[in-house]
């Protein structure tokens, strides 16, 4: 699969690694070799590798002098031994190697591993650093997936293949038996709509090629509607068409550290009318109240932008009018411990947001007389001891990459909230998996989506306190377990197909049944409409 890192990483991740090496100075002793070198980019062809040898590049990130006078060694590894090697000096910063792989050469499973490391006079070296692992595929028409977003979209200081969006690559190619192409213009801090990137000709004016700066000189992150337009001229360029579209936005938007927990940055106060205004695209205000805040908000990018629908109907206009996933990756119990005010309002925001994107997929494809976009999270994924995997957001190693979001400075909070988490990659492929176990994702993609609404409830309203009676008798026969997710964080197993459930918090809470039958086969069932208590 090809894993397509967009040219914003190099963008963000360069700056703070020069500044790294400014900071600690020369290596003066030729035997010590810091962690470096490190690949921070591998591409191949977009339109897939069906015949002829693969062409690629490699980039290696290399400060000249760090140690001084090193080489650099870098090597391509199939099946885990060295197809290509090489020695080059560093004349630059970042050197781009291009290479050939012969169709006869490449691993029967298309997986390949690039890696480096630093050679110095009298032939001293480092170990092999942090590898860039990618997988390429034999087929001219393998899926495409591109993948918008935020941080959590763009996979804070995980590799590329243990990303939401690549794990999500990864699965769809393995479900379906075809090859993928992942290309990826998540950044990380980015709004769902920052109007002040778009000034006088819309989303053409994006800055597709580098970061700009605002007056202030901080860093404005290109936004959603941005990347969809950087995909959009990609794909054209490159005569492929766009089969799925990953989306994810508007936490940025809202400031995820200090408006939606805590309520402080202006215009988030009232947290359910700034999610409709965000994530809906309703009731945007001429004027940010959040202009002046001194210290880091999205919402100093985002505020009173246009809404999830229109991000929608946008990816849906890509070359090949794709599908659309609007993903969620949060629930109201992901942060246990924390104070219950700061636990109240997270998850107001988690249930608002989930129904505000899937009233946006609704109406898109309410307009289009056609069912192409779905809103869906990794509740099946919420079990067990609940790590943070919940939460595709980090790894069991420090990763390199980290080095995007520097440690010490005035950079976005969020950058250094998701750095720190370390998750569980096999759980992360669960989380990643759990997604296409949505019905609709079944039915595009193959694997046979459940038919039938699946459970009936005994009524949808009601005040705090309503116990709400469910029956999962029209999800048929030969049942193993019932997992039973309410909506409002809770969920509980059961063998049978009744079950009561009590709802104390306004909502809106989205229940959603997932069964699993007498083989093993998982079947996803979500209600038309939540339960909202008065």
């Amino acid at each position: 699969m090809k894993l397509w890192r967009s040219r914003w990483l190099r963008a963000a991740v360069l700056p703070v690694l020069v500044g790294a090496t400014a900071a600690a100075g020369p290596v003066a002793r030729a035997d010590v070799i810091p962690e470096l070198p490190l690949i921070i980019d591998v591409s191949t062809p977009a339109d897939g590798q069906c015949a002829g040898p693969l062409h690629g590049t490699t980039a290696v990130y290399f400060p000249t002098g760090v140690p001084a006078h090193a080489d650099v060694e870098w090597r391509i590894l199939g099946g885990g031994q060295p197809i290509r090697t090489g020695i080059i000096p560093m004349n630059s910063d970042v050197m781009t190697i291009g290479f050939d792989i012969g169709q006869d050469e490449l691993p029967a499973d298309g997986r390949l591993r690039v890696d480096a490391r630093a050679r110095v006079p009298g032939g001293a070296a480092s170990g092999y650093g942090k590898p860039w692992n990618l997988r390429v595929g034999r087929e001219c028409r393998p899926l495409h997936v591109v993948s918008a977003g935020d941080a959590v979209t763009w996979g804070q200081g995980l590799d590329l293949d243990r990303t939401f969006a690549g794990l999500t690559a990864q699965t769809l190619g393995d479900q379906t038996g075809r090859a993928t192409r992942l290309h990826d213009y998540s950044v990380s801090g980015a709004a769902l709509d920052a109007p002040g990137l778009h000034t006088g000709a819309g989303d053409a004016s994006c800055p597709l090629d580098t970061k700009t700066a605002d007056e202030s000189g901080a860093n404005e992150l290109p936004d959603v509607f941005c990347q969809l337009e950087q995909a959009g001229a990609e794909a054209r360029a490159h005569g492929y068409p766009v089969d799925l579209v990953l989306l994810d936005g508007c936490i940025n938007d809202l400031d995820p550290v200090f408006g939606i927990p805590v309520g402080v940055t202006p215009g988030t106060r009232d947290l359910t009318a700034a999610v409709r205004r965000e994530c809906g695209g309703l009731g945007a205000e001429a004027v940010n109240p959040a202009a002046g805040v001194p210290y880091f908000s999205g919402a100093k990018l985002g505020y009173g932008g246009r809404g999830m629908r229109a991000a929608i109907e946008k990816a849906h206009a890509l070359p090949g009018n794709p599908k659309v996933l609007v993903s969620n990756y949060f629930h109201g119990a992901d942060a246990p411990g924390v104070p219950e005010v700061l636990r109240a309002r997270w998850s107001e925001f988690v249930r608002a947001s989930a129904e505000a994107f899937r009233q946006a997929a609704a109406q898109a494809n309410a307009v289009a007389g056609e069912a192409y976009a779905v809103a869906a999270d990794g509740l099946a994924s919420q079990d067990g001891d609940r790590k943070l995997w919940m939460n595709p957001l980090g790894d069991e190693e420090i990763s390199l990459r980290l080095l995007a979001c520097p440690q010490l400075t005035d950079v976005p909070p969020q950058c250094r909230a998701t750095a720190i988490a370390h998750a569980d990659p096999d759980g992360a492929r669960e989380y990643a998996r759990a997604f296409l176990l949505n019905p609709a994702m079944r039915e595009w993609f193959g694997g046979g989506g459940p038919s039938g609404d699946g459970f009936t409830v005994s009524r949808t309203a009601g005040p705090a306190g309503t116990m709400v009676d469910f029956d999962a008798e029209p999800a048929g026969g030969a049942i193993r377990q019932y997992d039973w997710y309410f909506g409002d964080g809770a969920h509980i197993v059961t063998k049978g197909t009744a079950v009561s459930h009590a709802y104390t918090d306004p909502g809106p809470n989205l229940p959603r049944l997932l069964v699993t039958d007498m083989t093993g086969r998982q079947s996803v069932y979500e209600l038309g409409e939540p339960i909202v208590i008065e």
